[in-house]
């Protein structure tokens, strides 16, 4: 606590215009019933900021989860203690997170090398944590969060390519989520079932081109049923489907053209799994 008010004190007086918050705090405490049970050490780093009027402009934490949807959960409670204490205007940054299969650690330690790393992290740059990826970033729209870090981009055990920079199904995932926002305008969608599957839709700032995204976590339903009614142009849509899954990389799998002023489709996405649809 004394170093955060020594450096954070001292930085504002030199630079006042930068941002400086933290501390990146792994152990923030679970959520129960909405709201957040902080540990000792959150609620006295918070109480001791608020105490000597230190300088907070963003809190950040670190969460693994194998559960996309409590990256949501816990941005909600978080922002909610944080206005408890007075912290209203400080940012809320997740600026570490990814899938940790089966919530389980021990590939990271001396007793977990060999075959059980190897699986793990097969897992998680692999369909599995493509499809925890989608999910979890579709989620994050409806949450209170100004900044999520995902770790990581580079060719690390965690990262989105292979040692030998070949990217993993998480990097497809990334660019499913980059097809999403080259239509940026959010548009109405309903089926999401947090934890197991999410669905996101957008259209173009010119209103001819829209994007569906839908991840497949855990669900047991193995087709999606897509209905995209009162699409806004004239005359004919062309439409494409793209998929990401164990033998996939977001390829291009089905595409048609429909004069109606709706979409009808039944898609097959076996959890694991991630679609994009284009019209």
């Amino acid at each position: 606590y004394r170093l955060y008010a020594v450096a954070s004190r001292a930085i504002k007086t030199r630079f006042p215009k930068l941002m400086v918050g933290g501390p990146s705090l792994g152990a923030t405490g679970p959520v129960v019933d909405g709201r957040l049970k902080p540990t000792k050490f959150l609620t006295g780093f918070l109480s001791y900021c608020k105490e000597h009027k230190l300088p907070l402009d963003f809190f950040s934490w670190h969460t693994y989860t194998d559960n996309p949807y409590v990256y949501a959960q816990k941005a909600r409670a978080i922002r909610k203690l944080l206005d408890e204490y007075g912290f209203q205007k400080t940012e809320n940054h997740l600026n570490e997170w990814n899938y940790l299969p089966d919530n389980d650690w021990r590939p990271m330690f001396v007793s977990g090398q060999g075959k059980m790393r190897q699986r793990w992290i097969e897992k998680m740059g692999g369909s599995h944590g493509a499809a925890f990826v989608t999910c979890a970033l579709i989620y994050l729209q409806d949450s209170p969060l100004d900044v999520a870090n995902y770790y990581s981009g580079d060719t690390s055990l965690f990262g989105l390519f292979n040692r030998f920079g070949v990217p993993k199904k998480t990097f497809h995932a990334m660019r499913a989520f980059q097809m999403l926002m080259d239509t940026p305008l959010r548009l109405k969608t309903s089926g999401s079932k947090p934890g197991k599957t999410a669905v996101c839709a957008g259209i173009s700032q010119d209103g001819t081109r829209a994007t569906i995204l839908a991840g497949n976590f855990r669900s047991e339903d193995k087709e999606f049923s897509v209905l995209a009614e009162n699409v806004p142009w004239q005359g004919p849509t062309r439409w494409e489907v793209f998929r990401l899954d164990a033998k996939k990389n977001l390829t291009s799998t089905r595409s048609g053209t429909t004069t109606d002023r709706q979409l009808k489709l039944k898609v097959e996405c076996s959890a694991p799994c991630v679609l994009v649809i284009k019209l």
